[in-house]
């Protein structure tokens, strides 16, 4: 009994005195949002009055450093930046070794995201060109991506179920890789975050052949949206966010959320987001953990409804 007594001290007694030494933060993915975190870290780091040291592990789309925090201690010391993609893996690939609701504490989105289709200025042009192609010439047409069971996979699996056009999928470890080749001429087309591809579009080595939205964006009012060639197809989650381990004690929640959102009120990082092309998360501590489980849900039907299964 004395013993149990001090297991359950010991969490509040851990928070109080939390950080007293440098905080690993390990980034699960590569991207254009990389230094949005960075600035963040930045000033959350000063805030504690502890090093955030940022660790980028997107290997195996993800989930290389969702694993290491899912098995690290839940003592705020290993904390982890991911993006939506760790709650769509599960339905694309067999035996993830971590749950994304059950092996991790949510504690603050960062970031809304677009997704975009861009293209070589020498591919399609439309989303009916792409599955014209995607059907006169099955498998021919080939899409870069973050990796098998990205959220940009997902969508590209969905497309050729809903139009019967075949592509070839070509998993990267990060968009900045497949844009590199895209613009280079060494694959057609590329699904990736907007903001990414812009400065390929603005060089003249991409154009923009649709997005992933409700509606036309007010900062590409020209690119139409893919639901405009495909009525109801699913909007595609974008998201980065910050978890810890299961368990986190509330109090280190708290105070890492708090933290977090009195940096992205300071002006650099406003900056930044604007600069950026991202919309800021919602605060509200409550609402990760709920577009998760929306999320889920959500990618669960139309994964069953598509009939796509694990590979």
């Amino acid at each position: 009994m004395a013993a149990l007594s001090f297991c359950l001290a010991a969490h509040p007694a851990q928070a109080q005195t939390w950080p007293a030494k440098p905080v690993r933060v390990i980034m699960s993915y590569a991207g254009g949002s990389e230094p949005l975190v960075r600035l963040v870290n930045q000033k959350v780091s000063e805030s504690l009055g502890q090093p955030l040291i940022l660790d980028i592990q997107p290997g195996a789309n993800g989930s290389i450093g969702n694993s290491m925090v899912a098995r690290a201690a839940p003592d705020g010391y290993t904390l982890l930046s991911a993006n939506a993609t760790m709650v769509v893996r599960k339905f694309l690939v067999k035996d993830v070794p971590w749950d994304p609701v059950t092996d991790f504490t949510p504690i603050r989105q960062l970031f809304d995201a677009i997704a975009a289709i861009s293209a070589h200025p020498s591919g399609p042009s439309t989303v009916a060109e792409m599955i014209e192609t995607g059907k006169r010439s099955p498998g021919k047409l080939s899409y870069g991506t973050t990796g098998i069971g990205s959220v940009y996979h997902m969508a590209g699996e969905l497309m050729q179920l809903q139009t019967g056009a075949q592509f070839l999928h070509v998993p990267y470890k990060g968009s900045p890789q497949s844009l590199t080749d895209l613009a280079a001429g060494r694959i057609p087309l590329v699904f990736a975050i907007a903001t990414s591809t812009d400065p390929f579009v603005k060089s003249g080595k991409a154009k923009y052949v649709a997005v992933f939205h409700r509606s036309r964006l007010t900062s590409l009012p020209d690119v139409p949206t893919v639901r405009e060639s495909l009525p109801g197809f699913p909007l595609v989650p974008i998201w980065g966010a910050y978890f810890g381990p299961a368990g986190l004690p509330r109090p280190i929640v708290q105070r890492f959320h708090d933290e977090v959102s009195k940096a992205m009120t300071a002006p650099d990082v406003s900056a930044l987001f604007e600069k950026a092309g991202l919309v800021p998360g919602d605060p509200r501590p409550e609402h990760l953990a709920a577009k998760m489980k929306e999320d889920i849900a959500s990618v669960a039907r139309f994964v069953k409804a598509a009939g796509i299964q694990p590979e």
